[in-house]
């Protein structure tokens, strides 16, 4: 096994891929499972300790000395490998990080998906896909029009060549990308923003009812178990998350808000109605907002939102924050709940099929519970 591994290298990492998923793609060639190559490659002067199997767990993590053996025996330097492997980086936090060599297959701790296999070429392997974790805006393939999915074991992406609106807000998902360091958070806010709006089945609402025909056209699923997909509502969600980010629109609403009071609230959903290419949406919000409950704006994401940044000591802290009841959900059936009549038990069933209840979701990151706001 020793012998083989200085060969390893013919197989190099792909930039954001999973450890466990490499593992696996340098265990083909050699007709081994992965776990056999892992414990031939860690092999040493101390036998190394494995938790859980690739059955268990798509992702591999190690442990500190676990992580040396891993780049002395193939041969690339460990900060090469954690620049790629992003589980290299950190051991996990049940994996105990002593002088012995330690693995464990786990739960992947973030959102992954396939990689565009035309993009990765001969790195793809029949029954060995790349899987990598997307990044903030990773997850379409713009050079082939794809929205990426989460299969183990093959590709799985949605073609948007009916979905020019998703490519145009990916482009300026992937640009707030590069001018904002905390983009994720901002776009998970918007998230929520734009699932409140979903929860409520305005019957006004077109745009998202074409979008999910195309959808279903493009996927070859019902309506009902594609209309919670992300995907959806995500030119709204760019679009709402671009207009809360500029700094130009932020200090128009502060200084509307010290000479106006309520009418900032009025400029803002204005704007959003216009952004959203929703010309009756204003209206509809404004007098959903003067009708609810004063209680309600306490979870109301986009309330919570301008009430942080009008307010007079006004901080960055918490200001991105999505209150736990109002966070769009990760689950599908809480989605299918939601948005369809039919049993969510068969919409989750034929969207699992489609592989449409994984990877890329904008929700929070999570954080400690004195940064949220009750």
């Amino acid at each position: 096994m020793q012998a083989s591994a200085s060969t390893l290298v013919r197989i190099p990492p792909v930039a954001g891929e999973l450890t466990g998923s490499w593992f696996r793609r340098m265990a083909a060639p050699y007709g081994l499972p992965a776990q056999d190559l892992l414990r031939g490659i860690l092999s040493g002067a101390h036998r190394v300790q494995v938790t859980g199997t690739p059955g268990t767990g798509l992702e591999l993590f190690l442990n500190a000395p676990a992580r040396t053996a891993l780049a002395r025996s193939t041969g690339l330097p460990l900060s090469r490998l954690t620049r790629l492997l992003p589980a290299l980086a950190a051991p996990h936090g049940r994996l105990a990080d002593d002088e012995n060599l330690r693995a464990a297959w786990y739960t992947p701790g973030e959102a992954w998906v396939g990689t565009c296999p035309a993009c990765t070429g001969r790195a793809w392997r029949p029954g060995q896909p790349v899987l990598v974790y997307p990044g903030t805006a990773g997850h379409v393939c713009r050079r082939h029009r794809r929205w990426l999915l989460a299969h183990p074991w093959s590709p799985a992406s949605i073609p948007l060549q009916s979905l020019p609106e998703v490519l145009t807000a990916h482009r300026r998902h992937a640009a707030l990308v590069r001018a904002r360091p905390d983009a994720a958070d901002v776009v998970a806010l918007a998230a929520a923003v734009v699932w409140s709006w979903q929860v409520q089945g305005w019957r006004s609402e077109t745009v998202w009812q074409d979008r999910v025909r195309r959808l279903a056209a493009a996927t070859g699923c019902t309506p009902a178990a594609v209309a919670p997909h992300a995907l959806v509502s995500y030119p709204e969600t760019i679009a709402v998350a671009r207009l809360l980010g500029a700094p130009r629109w932020q200090q128009q609403l502060r200084e509307t808000a010290a000479a106006q009071g309520a009418a900032a609230t009025e400029l803002l959903l204005r704007e959003i109605s216009h952004q959203a290419d929703r010309p009756w949406l204003a209206d509809w919000l404004i007098a959903y907002t003067r009708a609810k409950p004063r209680t309600a704006v306490q979870t109301d994401p986009l309330d919570r939102w301008l009430h942080r940044l009008t307010a007079a000591s006004t901080s960055s802290d918490g200001l991105w924050t999505v209150h736990r009841t109002a966070a769009r959900p990760t689950e599908y059936s809480d989605r299918a709940s939601f948005l369809t009549d039919r049993r969510p038990r068969t919409v989750c069933e034929e969207a699992g099929a489609a592989f449409l209840t994984g990877g890329w979701e904008p929700v929070p990151s999570p954080r400690p519970g004195p940064t949220q706001y009750p």
